[in-house]
């Protein structure tokens, strides 16, 4: 609960920040098609498809062709992460295997090779493998079958693409790059993004569907169900599987895993389209402010923050820091755990380690309720083995100081000790991450098996020349090596030491 609740916090100042958007209502379902933040010679470029209609507001676009084609940077589209979500009007297609999306743009992903022969394929009309194929079975076709388009303006729109090929494969060069292709409407020389045109965010909003009623079997109006979340009654639920893909229903026996039915999932932890809206707009917080990549090799690391004070004169004196660290997130900390330290006690943390795999995310571990209080112990029990473990009269080096630096090494030296097969530094890194788990949830660290693991492998280290001198001059030796596995043991010692008393 105290991550969700901390997911739905997250949600309700997005909703504030979002009240004054011409989407309002939606703005919590919209999310980014591609993150900011990237170094500007991998920055994403997006091909603008200007669509010919005779009537640009219209609820049924007449598409007589297209007039132009050109590309801009993605950070063009607008000046904040709000207004490119509006424009996009993007939200991610409810599976891989359904022929229609939220907005008409497709992913073109990097530069290609061969361009022309990506998009036409052997022939475009029935070549699956190709981009054109996909394009039309996926994303626009479906826009003429529900009346969005009129009859005849996907063919129009293909076959302005198949005559202005040349053209998007010049567009779509860059192999260091993501690419975008974006269809909007020419309005008299202006391109008006998705979200600007009426009929694409009717569609939007004709298959986010809010309103639907949830029936039964029968066909009947099912009975009301408490939120799960606000505790408010509502026959018109949702379940968690559409906010977060790991709250599957796919595995019976596996909670919530159940008998995937109608009106069965539902029973699990339902929840009102309120709550919905705000979960779905705090994750989107989560995923694009409060994520860390640098932790863990192959860890998504969610860090989200909840405020546990209800002391009116600590939400008056705290406002600006908190809005400040909230605008700001994690996602670029160099020292994530040392900042998450510094904050007060107003504060509590969730952190979430998961892995992406496919369009499957995988939780490794969810730690609730974590003071910044535990992370300035664990702090100074680190930097006092750091002083042990340092030479007579000389001063510890400022960069190995800090929590984050703890377990960065904590991962390094269970990595290094790992064989040379993936297979290997996978059973690795899974007790790196089962050793912060631990330190993070307040409980005992089984050192013993870390120092097992060490010595297991002390006879082939000893004997292997290029750990003991690596010819790569930015690789350590072996020495400094050790004294970092002593550093570590001592540091979980003594962790253990003070978690006794």
């Amino acid at each position: 609960m105290g991550f969700l609740q901390a997911v739905y916090s997250l949600g309700v100042m997005a909703n504030q920040r979002n009240e004054k958007s011409p989407l309002a209502d939606i703005m919590n379902f919209l999310q980014l098609p591609h993150p900011l933040g990237e170094p500007e010679n991998k920055r994403a470029h997006v091909i603008r498809i200007w669509l010919d209609v005779a009537k640009p507001d219209s609820d049924i676009l007449d598409v007589q062709g297209i007039t132009h084609i050109d590309r801009v940077e993605y950070q063009a589209i607008g000046d904040s992460e709000c207004k490119i979500r509006e424009r996009c009007l993007y939200r991610e297609p409810k599976g891989r295997n359904v022929q229609w999306r939220f907005s008409p743009l497709y992913k073109l992903g990097k530069g290609s090779k061969d361009p022309i022969l990506e998009l036409l394929g052997k022939g475009w009309q029935t070549d699956t493998d190709c981009r054109f194929y996909k394009l039309n079975r996926s994303v626009l076709r479906d826009y003429e079958e529900s009346g969005c388009f009129s009859k005849g303006s996907v063919a129009r729109i293909m076959d302005g693409l198949v005559a202005k090929v040349d053209m998007i494969a010049e567009y779509w060069s860059d192999k260091n790059r993501s690419y975008l292709m974006v269809f909007g409407v020419d309005n008299e020389g202006t391109f008006l993004y998705p979200g600007e045109v009426a009929a694409f965010v009717k569609y939007f909003r004709n298959k986010l569907n809010p309103d639907k009623e949830l029936t039964s079997v029968d066909g009947k109006q099912a009975p009301t169900k408490f939120c799960a979340l606000c505790g408010d009654r509502t026959s018109k639920v949702e379940t968690l599987d559409r906010v977060f893909k790991f709250a599957t229903f796919d595995k019976p026996g596996f909670l919530p895993g159940i008998k995937d039915a109608a009106v069965v999932r539902e029973k699990v932890y339902p929840i009102c389209q309120k709550c919905f809206a705000l979960l779905s707009a705090g994750k989107e917080e989560m995923e694009n402010r409060f994520v860390n990549f640098s932790t863990v090799p192959g860890i998504s690391l969610y860090v989200i923050p909840e405020i546990i004070s209800d002391n009116q004169e600590y939400y008056q004196k705290t406002a600006e820091f908190t809005k400040e660290f909230l605008e700001k997130g994690i996602k670029h900390e160099q020292r994530l755990f040392d900042t998450l330290a510094r904050h007060d006690e107003g504060l509590i943390y969730h952190f979430l380690f998961a892995e992406t795999n496919q369009a499957q995310l995988i939780v490794h571990y969810l730690i609730e309720d974590v003071p910044p209080s535990r992370l300035k112990q664990l702090q100074e029990l680190w930097n006092h083995s750091c002083a042990v473990f340092s030479r007579a009269g000389e001063t510890v080096n400022e960069g190995r100081l800090g929590l984050h630096m703890a377990l960065r090494q904590i991962v390094a030296l269970l990595l290094s000790l790992a064989g040379k097969r993936e297979q290997d530094r996978t059973v690795m890194r899974e007790k790196a991450l089962a050793v912060i788990g631990a330190l993070l949830n307040d409980d005992h660290v089984r050192t013993t098996d870390i120092k097992t693991i060490m010595v297991s492998r002390f006879a082939g280290l000893f004997t292997d020349p290029e750990w003991i001198r690596p010819k790569d001059k930015e690789q350590m030796p072996g020495r400094i090596k050790l004294k970092g596995m002593a550093e570590v043991v001592d540091f979980l010692i003594r962790v253990n030491g003070r978690r006794k008393r």
